[in-house]
């Protein structure tokens, strides 16, 4: 037990009996009864809620991202609902740590029982989301983790669904990102990636041919922010950290807090508001000269990260079409 409370949040004991949300930290899905994700209309081009985002490479979008996605559980919790709910809420990269606990491929949070769900469970809700949101890509995040499982042993089980197989893009490395709208056209929904393995860059034992190394293609910032301060220091939290060395396609930034309890509720009700988003985003692209593509948080429930993703995303769509017919001119 002394290994568990190590990672727990005081606030998580005080709040067990309260409600899953603190409607005073600002819930993304409630508030002036506009939707916080703009869903695709019945006719018409679409994808991932805009019609501009069909035009974008994939490494031009922004993707709200759910960290430790798999770990909505009482003990230390990360999210207070699970990540199905969040797909439905309109969140479009899911970052999942995945075990072997007694021999089996599950999800775990570092220890085995924390956070736990079953893969088999999980890549066939997603599937059923998919089938239901045609039009809709998500990008999986595989973090090896506890007793060395390996991206073989995911696709094992992704592999036994012939349907979900088919919905899985294989990247090839020589060239570039496709667009959106062209993806979707060819009924695939999911991009895969898995960090913490080792070297799959060139393939070799373990590694899984459509299961992409994160850190081949993306540079990450730190992660481990004490608290909010710490994340408002731009030189510390927008900096390259994992990935940096080399031109990289994507630009991924961490915007939650994990201090010494735990991941914290009450700093994500700052942290997650769409001032502390959008200058957090603003301060990072500025330093760094990247356009981010996932933005990644705790507690999805909790603030705006949708709706500022939506907005940037628009944007893009605007200036790409822009420059294009300027370039037509």
């Amino acid at each position: 037990m002394a290994v568990i409370f190590g990672f727990i949040d005081i606030e998580q004991v005080q709040n067990f009996f309260s409600s899953s949300v603190d409607n005073d930290g600002g819930d993304g899905n409630e508030g002036d009864g506009d939707l916080p994700f703009m869903r695709c209309p019945e006719f018409g081009e679409c994808c991932n809620g805009l019609e501009s985002n069909c035009g974008l490479k994939v490494d031009e979008l922004l993707y709200a991202t759910v960290h430790n996605a798999n770990h909505d559980d009482i003990l230390v919790p990360n999210h207070e609902a699970p990540l199905e709910d969040a797909l439905e809420a309109g969140y479009r990269g899911l970052m999942l740590d995945v075990c072997k606990c007694d021999g089996k491929l599950t999800f775990c949070h570092q220890v085995c029982g924390v956070g736990p769900r079953d893969p088999e469970e999980v890549f066939g809700n997603i599937k059923n989301f998919l089938d239901k949101n045609p039009t809709e890509l998500v990008i999986l995040n595989f973090e090896i983790s506890t007793n060395d499982p390996s991206p073989a042993d995911i696709w094992d089980v992704m592999n036994s669904d012939t349907e979900l197989k088919r919905k899985i893009y294989n990247h090839d490395e020589s060239s570039v990102w496709p667009k959106l709208g062209d993806l979707l056209s060819d009924g695939k929904q999911l991009v895969l990636f898995e960090h913490n393995y080792g070297d799959c860059s060139q393939g070799g034992e373990g590694c899984a041919a459509r299961i992409e190394p994160f850190f081949s293609y993306t540079v990450e910032t730190p992660w481990d922010f004490e608290n909010v301060a710490a994340l408002e220091n731009i030189e510390l939290s927008c900096a390259e950290d994992r990935g940096s060395g080399s031109w990289k396609n994507f630009y991924s930034v961490n915007g939650f807090i994990t201090g010494t309890f735990g991941p914290s509720k009450s700093a994500a009700n700052t942290v997650n508001q769409r001032e502390f988003i959008e200058e957090h985003i603003n301060q990072c692209e500025k330093l760094t000269k990247h356009k981010i593509n996932f933005y990644n948080i705790d507690f999805w429930q909790r603030g705006d990260l949708l709706q500022v993703t939506q907005e940037i995303n628009l944007e893009r769509g605007k200036r790409r079409r822009s420059r294009y017919l300027r370039w037509l001119m």
